[in-house]
């Protein structure tokens, strides 16, 4: 079997109302591609047509795979078994609601040879290149709320952690998602935060973003991420990661 070049990854909890088009549109544009590709569906313990629709759809293309929780673990939980199950040599991280369109993918990658700008490149919706559309006031400002949050207990330097678009190098992903702990919102500052320790190279892209309804952030979620962040600072203060993390 080839080498995979790229996995796609999606945390997914009670998509049944958008995975299917999701799938046949990432789908559509892989196939136009010369990359050897898998997607990775990670479903974290839906109550809904979730696991069935990908079942489906992955009786019909050996590149679609599943990994399904017996229950709810949290977003982080999802997609620290999606990465580690994946092969790709990169590996992205991709919301299940595609608010960001899949072409955007092109932009994490430097020039045509492919070649991603970092070992873990973020998504940014707080670029000079980024474009947001119909997102909610209340949302944007709770976002930029947590980003100044991050700044000032955990790292600088990064805009927008929340963005659900990420690619990781084969390397930095095993390195980083094995320490990860954090099952929620916030583990994508965890990551970043190893990375950083772990002296892989971090850095943004511009992105198109579109609001979609029925996002699964909350205001609870949302709070819980600021709790999230005060014990990881605290933890690694109290030298809980240094054994792994120097």
């Amino acid at each position: 079997m080839p080498n995979v070049f790229l996995s796609i990854i999606i945390p997914a909890y009670n998509e049944a109302s958008t995975i299917s088009t999701s799938l046949s549109t990432i789908v559509s544009y892989l196939q136009k591609k010369s990359w050897f590709w898998e997607i990775i569906v990670v479903d974290d313990g839906s109550v809904d047509e979730t696991v069935q629709k990908v079942s489906e759809i992955a009786l019909l293309n050996d590149n679609i795979k599943m990994c399904i929780s017996s229950s709810n673990q949290g977003k982080g939980d999802a997609v620290k078994k999606g990465m580690l199950f994946a092969k790709g040599e990169w590996r992205f991280l991709c919301d299940a609601d595609l608010s960001m369109p899949i072409s955007n993918i092109e932009r994490f990658f430097s020039d045509r040879d492919h070649i991603p700008y970092y070992d873990l490149t973020l998504g940014s919706r707080e670029l000079p290149a980024s474009k947001r559309y119909n997102e909610p006031w209340q949302r944007h400002m709770f976002g930029r709320l947590f980003n100044i949050f991050v700044k000032l207990f955990m790292f600088r330097g990064i805009e927008d952690t929340q963005c659900g678009f990420k690619m990781f190098s084969a390397d930095s992903s095993k390195a980083i998602f094995p320490l990860l702990s954090l099952k929620g919102f916030a583990f994508d500052v965890e990551a970043i935060f190893i990375a950083n320790k772990l002296g892989f190279s971090v850095g943004e892209v511009g992105i198109e973003w579109h609001h979609r309804s029925g996002s699964k952030v909350r205001f609870t979620s949302g709070t819980k991420a600021f709790f999230d962040v005060i014990s990881l600072r605290v933890r690694y203060l109290f030298r809980k990661h240094k054994s792994d993390i120097k």
